[in-house]
């Protein structure tokens, strides 16, 4: 009987899936959909998109009948909580039933933490992801602790999100006279192509906003910082602040001891943004000098691959 691995990572703006080879680790198939984070879109919503996903692995699957699904991964950003835990177990198992995929063992785990376990290789290692939000996992070998990623509404310093807010926020101060000038206006009226504050006032509150799209502003401060715009450089500053304040938060929980330790890093908001990226790592060395700053190479699910490998090797 033909193995396979099925791995879903889906985040706040995107859903990628797999299915992969589980002897060779080949990829055979995979696909992408929009963001699945039931706590931006509802269940009904994350339910029906991770359908559609398994309905296109189940049709791949078709031209393999003596196949099963030995491990499958769904590593989806929104769990923070047994009880959101919960609520995403039973969003899978919906999904799953509406198909006749038979899944041996399932592992339904927060993206970045199951992130970790794959770009660690299960050894001891920390993870900073700065995407559209921003968390921040240690794993010392024996327990895994967390910081951040609560939420643009609580917090998410750093992230992707938040500098889209602050680009957002600095353009009313600039327009109101209540701040400087700055490049960015050009960048975002430009992007959604309006003509004045009034019209981004109105964008914000459309039904059609959605969080993912305030984090591509957040995308336009590498470029303005560039161009020397201060109001830039001070949100990539604020930004690499607290970013580093999540890092070191894990740190403590894990009792680092200052001993060779490797911090990956991931998330447009620290990968594209140099200055942040400068920033970060001058303060996290400087404060922990055996601590080495890595940044991720490939995207999230190639780690997924690796953590459901491994998990399928340990069957």
């Amino acid at each position: 009987m033909k193995q396979w691995l099925l791995i879903i990572d889906g985040g706040a703006t995107k859903t990628a899936c797999a299915v992969v080879h589980a002897e060779s680790g080949d990829v055979e198939y995979s696909t992408s959909a929009k963001g699945s984070n039931y706590q931006a879109i509802g269940v009904e919503s994350a339910t029906a998109i991770l359908q559609e996903l398994l309905a296109n692995v189940e049709t791949f699957l078709q031209k393999y009948p003596n196949s099963q699904i030995a491990v499958a991964t769904f590593a989806l950003a929104g769990i923070d909580s047994p009880k959101d835990h919960t609520a995403v177990v039973a969003i899978v198992q919906n999904a799953l039933q509406t198909t006749q995929l038979q899944v041996d063992t399932l592992i339904i785990e927060n993206d970045a933490e199951a992130t970790l376990l794959g770009v660690t290789a299960g050894q001891a290692g920390a993870l900073l992801i700065a995407g559209t939000g921003a968390i921040a996992y240690a794993y010392d070998g024996q327990q895994i602790v967390r910081a951040g990623g609560w939420g643009h509404r609580a917090g998410d310093e750093g992230s992707g999100y938040w500098l889209g807010q602050e680009v957002v926020r600095a353009i009313f101060k600039m327009e109101d006279g209540r701040g400087k000038p700055t490049i960015l206006k050009e960048a975002v009226y430009q992007s959604l192509g309006i003509q004045d504050v009034t019209e981004l006032a109105e964008w914000l509150f459309h039904p059609s906003y959605t969080n993912a799209q305030l984090a591509k502003m957040g995308s336009f401060v590498a470029k303005a910082v560039e161009q020397e715009d201060a109001c830039a450089i001070e949100i990539s500053q604020q930004a690499a602040h607290e970013l580093v304040l999540l890092a070191s938060a894990v740190l403590k929980k894990i009792d680092y001891q200052n001993e060779p330790f490797t911090f990956y890093c991931n998330g447009g908001a620290i990968k594209h943004n140099p200055l942040i990226l400068k920033i970060f790592t001058e303060q996290i060395t400087f404060m922990y000098p055996q601590v080495d700053i890595s940044l991720c190479q490939h995207q999230p699910i190639t780690y997924l691959i690796e953590r459901t490998k491994r998990a399928y090797d340990c069957l």
